[in-house]
């Protein structure tokens, strides 16, 4: 099955990287938010959500995942500064550093269709989960 992605990221070579990794998983991005007004466009049309924390208005990710995980969009927080978020975010599942390797790409987008699925699926190394 294929699943759309919405990537919140405010770093154009970071997102088109994320996008490609996820267009070769054979799933779709319905859009690239750099910003929380961008990102809310999408919710209607949204499985799951890579959202960095810092981005184009401040450190607003946090919130953004908050409010997409309200639509039951799966949202994992990708940032360069873990530890902003080491308390969790709530509704979010969990967050991984950047930089993303190629593996570490297509291993979250796995572990993220899995969530959607409802299934546990194996989280990928550097990826810490929220309880």
């Amino acid at each position: 099955m294929e699943y759309r992605f919405l990537i919140v990221e405010d770093s154009p070579l970071v997102a088109m990287d994320i996008e490609d990794a996820i267009q070769r998983s054979g799933h779709e991005v319905v859009g690239i938010a750099p910003d929380m007004t961008g990102a809310l466009n999408y919710t209607r049309e949204t499985d799951i959500a890579f959202v960095d924390v810092h981005l184009a208005d401040g450190e607003t990710g946090p919130e953004i995942a908050r409010a997409l995980a309200e639509y039951d969009i799966v949202v994992i927080m990708i940032t360069g500064n873990p530890g902003l978020v080491a308390s969790g975010v709530s509704g979010a599942v969990g967050v991984m550093a950047k930089p993303l390797s190629d593996q570490a790409s297509m291993d979250l987008i796995q572990f993220a269709v899995d969530r959607k699925n409802g299934r546990p699926g194996t989280p990928p190394a550097r990826l810490r989960l929220f309880h």
